[in-house]
């Protein structure tokens, strides 16, 4: 049997949380199992301590003018619920939901070095900036100071290098500082959102355990 013959996988979300899904009521039909979906969902959910907007969300659709509950589940509840079925199909399932895993977090890792190389390219120029910054700052203090508490000094230094230069120098530096404050913080806060969102998907979800197992 292939797997396009197995329960279908889907991508949805889960309390705003990307996650790959499946149809309750698919997996159901393909375990055979002999009870009812409605008493046999209840029951698992019941016995095993499955959580609503955790291990899964309830989507009503209408099916012949009727609505119809349907429950759409995570992998992990998935290979649960198809474990303690404790048949071959079961098993089946439960090693095609890992395959499913293994194949996603491999599509992922295959694009995770872009992202945070550029992210380490972006802290390396943001040091290098800060450094600037602050020495181009420092510059811009010391000028100031001249400027309103010794202008006789500052009017010396006119003299002797010519024009007004510490009043030329002051607004496009100014100017620049500000630019580099901008960038430093824009930068800093993409680069936090990055490395936060690769920290996500490294951690690996903790199984239910089965007591009634």
């Amino acid at each position: 049997m292939t797997n396009s013959n197995l329960v279908a996988v889907f991508n949805g979300q889960i309390a705003n949380q990307p996650l790959q899904l499946c149809n309750a009521r698919d997996l159901h039909q393909f375990l055979e199992a002999k009870t009812q979906f409605g008493n046999w969902i209840s029951d698992r959910i019941s016995d095993y301590g499955f959580t609503q907007n955790e291990d899964y969300i309830i989507v009503t659709q209408r099916t012949n003018g009727r609505p119809r509950k349907e429950y759409h589940i995570t992998l992990d509840m998935g290979k649960e619920l198809a474990m303690v079925e404790r048949n071959e199909k079961g098993r089946q399932v439960r090693k095609y939901f890992i395959e499913c895993e293994r194949r996603a977090k491999e599509l992922t890792k295959q694009q995770q070095p872009f992202p945070l190389a550029e992210a380490e390219a972006d802290e390396e120029a943001i040091r290098i900036i800060a450094n600037l910054y602050h020495s181009l700052n420092g510059a811009y203090e010391m000028g100031e100071k001249i400027r309103k508490e010794y202008p006789h000094l500052g009017r010396d230094i006119d003299k002797f290098i010519g024009g007004h230069y510490l009043y030329n120098l002051n607004m496009p530096t100014e100017n620049a500082l500000t630019k580099a404050r901008k960038y430093v913080q824009a930068k800093s806060e993409r680069i936090m959102f990055i490395k936060g969102m690769l920290s996500l998907l490294d951690e690996q979800p903790q199984p239910k355990r089965l007591n009634n197992f």
